[in-house]
């Protein structure tokens, strides 16, 4: 099953390809295999951050922002090893995104969603 993240010009996220510091504006739908997500997170910014977006504008989250964090299974990325062609790299990718407060809508559409999918929800 997939779960559909919208764009938005507000939310902003960032990969394990991301420069440190940085973060992408999410200018495109992305969408995730739920059956690949292994570790899932959610917080809340307890203090305003400043970063940059990658053509260097500074990006400011503010306090109460919510961020959610997802780790994907090693097999959600492999690539052709250079050394030997019959052997596959696997790597874990994660993928961390930013929804500022007035994209709280968005976001908790999103955990309503992931939500649906953890069998022992408490």
């Amino acid at each position: 099953m997939l779960i559909k993240i919208r764009k938005s010009s507000v939310i902003y996220f960032k990969t394990n390809d991301t420069p440190k510091d940085r973060l992408i504006n999410l200018s495109s739908h992305i969408y995730l295999n739920l059956q690949q997500i292994t570790e899932l997170s959610h917080y809340t910014l307890k203090s305003d951050t400043e970063k940059l977006s990658l053509d260097g504008k500074p990006v400011r989250l503010l306090a109460e922002t919510k961020v959610i964090h997802f780790t994907m299974a090693p097999t959600f990325a492999s690539y052709p090893d250079n050394k030997n062609k019959e052997r596959r790299i696997h790597e874990r990718r994660f993928y961390t995104l930013y929804y500022p407060p007035e994209s709280i809508q968005e976001y908790l559409a999103l955990r309503q969603a992931l939500n649906g999918n953890i069998l022992n929800n408490d």
